[in-house]
């Protein structure tokens, strides 16, 4: 699914022609500006839409370093702009809203406010409203309650990049937790990584390892010992498990504890919780011991 996204930014400006370019080039985003205040709209796809609004933030963010996304525009509509990106009469949209016309479906939305003494709705509401009735203009927005999430995430800088292992056929174990985050836990996360520090990239995003508990430790392992800084690995194996680790680490207790070959991540994970100040290697991996992925438990939250 792709999302549609409008930002309100600051550090680039429609004037900047290289910012314009950059944008256009790497997020096929655009920058505009409306009532003095910097926009970016840009579309970005993904099953989530606090995941896909972070992701896009970020790519901006990578394309132009000095840019800061501060928070979603809210896309506030009145009768008038109803009526335009509908296609349809003022007087139409008024008795859409007033409940005299289209009264067998669900309720018009309800006003988000007023502007003087004119009401303003919220277009992702009126859009989805429209939809019903083939109205709609054919994009995902976020919903009212994601749009306060992606703000929090904006508000404390956090930004995430998801990763994930080579191994193939894990696909829809690392999906259900990815859901799990979103659902039950998504508000106390970003709560908890806008604390964090070293579990970010040059861009600043927060590296996510997203594992199915029953995928091989082995390859999770690896893909962390790739990065030059702490990850989180997010899982879910008897619960949902946010783990920070860190690689090629300075030993913390100078025991090296081996994990055997066919362990899977939620073995590896009993492992760390019995000896929580070791190193963990692959079992019998000597063929580049100064390389191979040595892995070390910093923090461990369970939901």
């Amino acid at each position: 699914m792709d999302f549609d996204f409008t930002f309100v930014v600051t550090g680039a400006t429609v004037d900047d022609q290289d910012a314009v370019d950059a944008l256009r080039d790497t997020c096929d985003a655009l920058l505009a500006r409306a009532g003095g205040t910097d926009l970016l709209s840009i579309t970005w796809p993904g099953d989530c839409a606090v995941r896909a609004a972070l992701e896009a933030a970020s790519a901006a963010r990578a394309a132009v370093p000095r840019l800061r996304v501060r928070r979603l525009d809210r896309d506030l509509v009145g009768i008038h702009e109803i009526a335009e990106r509908t296609g349809r009469s003022r007087q139409n949209v008024a008795q859409w809203a007033a409940g005299a016309r289209k009264a067998q479906g669900a309720p018009f939305p309800a006003a988000e406010g007023t502007v003087g003494r004119s009401q303003a709705w919220l277009w992702s509401e009126v859009n989805r409203w429209l939809a019903a009735y083939g109205l709609d203009d054919g994009a995902a927005h976020p919903t009212r309650e994601e749009m306060a999430e992606i703000d929090v995430a904006l508000a404390g800088r956090v930004s995430l990049t998801f990763r994930f292992a080579a191994t193939t056929g894990f696909q829809e174990g690392r999906q259900r937790v990815i859901d799990e985050l979103r659902n039950r836990h998504i508000n106390r996360f970003l709560g908890i990584l806008a604390g964090f520090e070293g579990t970010t990239d040059e861009h600043g995003d927060h590296v996510l390892v997203v594992a199915d508990g029953r995928e091989p430790a082995r390859g999770v392992m690896e893909r962390v010992a790739q990065f030059p800084h702490d990850v989180v690995l997010v899982t879910e194996t008897d619960q949902f498990t946010v783990t920070v680790l860190a690689s090629r680490g300075p030993d913390r207790s100078g025991r090296v504890v081996p994990v055997p070959g066919t362990a899977t991540v939620g073995e590896w994970l009993r492992q760390i919780r019995d000896f929580p100040h070791a190193t963990f290697a692959v079992e019998g991996d000597d063929r580049h011991a100064e390389e191979s992925a040595r892995i070390q438990w910093q923090l461990a939250i369970a939901a």
